[in-house]
Order: structure tokens, then sequence, then C-alpha cells
């Protein structure tokens, strides 16, 4: 039998890329999604997370993992997922800053229902929250009914301003950024996220890949309302007119 070999000299060239972005922005929907197009090769998981299948073979050498993810031969672009946390970690940001690989920087601007969609993700993960709710589901699932308190979204949220601040004047050193906002990425509000077709281009051109109809089927957790979502909304809402934050109430009567 004859064996077809691929002798694309160009595929072992591949473009280093990371994802760098705040919780509940996005990130792993992207990754998803990039992951999806035929010249890119984009670890969709929690790569230097505890819960990776990565872990077992991370031991404690998390820039070699990285090295690898950002290396793999076979594509033309090769990258990986990376949340605050990880990537300013002192060892994996002297290696970003020492090789600067192209960088998709994904903020939230509703800081809001990100500190949120933060705040149940935390309460769900620990056990407090009785209701089985997946951070990421390819499955409709019922909504959360919670409550928070004021003090604690407030914070959060100025918490997730700051870093998202800090991160881009980090960023401001690297020459090839690509900012995005969550939104950019279907919209707030929607159960189905569908990136749209020039934020599509727009992304395959910063990265040097020619523009294909990608997909992704997970599906955005809590797209309603806050009011349907906080048991307390009567007791956040006020809280949240008094601050910085009043802008984003719009629509969520």
């Amino acid at each position: 039998m004859k064996v077809l070999v691929d002798n694309d000299a160009t595929k072992g060239l591949a473009l280093p890329a990371v994802i760098i972005a705040n919780v509940r922005s996005g990130g792993t929907f992207l990754s998803h999604y990039l992951s999806n197009h035929p010249d890119i090769f984009c670890d969709r998981g929690e790569s230097l997370h505890h819960l990776s299948i990565w872990h077992t073979y991370l031991t404690s050498d998390r820039v070699k993992l990285l090295h690898c993810l950002t290396h793999m031969t076979g594509w033309h672009v090769s990258m990986c997922k990376l949340v605050y946390g990880q990537a300013f970690q002192p060892e994996v940001w002297a290696y970003l800053v020492r090789t600067k690989p192209h960088v998709i920087h994904l903020t939230r601007r509703n800081v809001v229902r990100q500190a949120v969609s933060a705040l149940i993700n935390r309460s769900v993960r620990s056990g407090q929250h009785a209701q089985v709710h997946p951070a990421h589901t390819v499955e409709d699932v019922p909504g959360v009914k919670i409550s928070l308190t004021p003090d604690s979204i407030l914070e959060l949220a100025r918490g997730l301003a700051t870093q998202d601040r800090q991160s881009t004047k980090a960023l401001a050193a690297f020459p090839n950024v690509l900012s995005l906002d969550y939104a950019s990425l279907g919209g707030e509000g929607t159960t189905v996220a569908r990136i749209p077709t020039k934020v599509g281009q727009t992304i395959c051109t910063f990265l040097g890949v020619p523009y294909h109809a990608m997909s992704c089927e997970l599906k955005r957790v809590n797209p309603q309302p806050l009011a349907e979502i906080l048991v307390n909304w009567r007791d956040v809402r006020p809280a949240i007119q008094a601050s910085e934050f009043s802008e984003f109430l719009k629509g969520e009567a």
C-alpha cells in the first residue's frame, strides 16, 4: 500500500500563540472554536490547571508544557488558553516575555455579569449550591436561582476590572496582541454563542491563516437577566445603581 507523505515544510513552522483571558470571559469557548480550524492546533482544556489531563505529565515544569503546546508540528498555528492566574505565574510569564507569542487578549467589559458568573461558579464548585450546574455544557441547563451579597459582587467586579487594566498594561510590550471583548464572541444574553463572521475573519487574519466557518457546541450558562438569577435582586440593584457600574444595569430589569 502506498503511503502518502505530506512534505509541506511550512507546517513544521507553526506560529506560537496563546489566548490570555480573564475568568468567565469566553476563553474556553474561543479555544474550542479555534480548535475546529484545520490549520490551528488549540488546546481546549485548562492546560496548566490541576484538573487537566496534562497534569500527570506536568510535574513542576509548567514552562516545558507550555512550550510543547505552542510548538506542536503539523499545523500553521500552535496555541493554548491561559487564564490570568496561569499566564502571570512568574516562570510562565518570564517564558512568554522571552518568546513573545501572538496573544489574543480576551476580557469582558460587563464586569458585573462576569462577577456574578464567577461567584456562581465558585459556589457550585465548592458544593455550596445544591443544584448541579456545569461551568461549561453542550446541553440546556436550568437557570440558577441564588442569593449573592451586593458587596461580594461589587468587590469582585472591581477586582476583575483592575486585573484587566494590569494585564493590558503588561501586554503592551508584546508586538502582536489582538484584544477582544466577550460580547464580540456572540453577545451577552444569548444561549448559543455564534462568533460573527467579521470577528472570525479578524482572528484568522491575526493568526495568518485562511478564514473557515468554525463552530462550537458549548452553550452559555445563565444567559437570563440578573433579575431572574439573583433572588435578592431588589437588594443588589440599588447597590449597583449607586456604584461606578450603573451602566451595566441596562437590560437587566
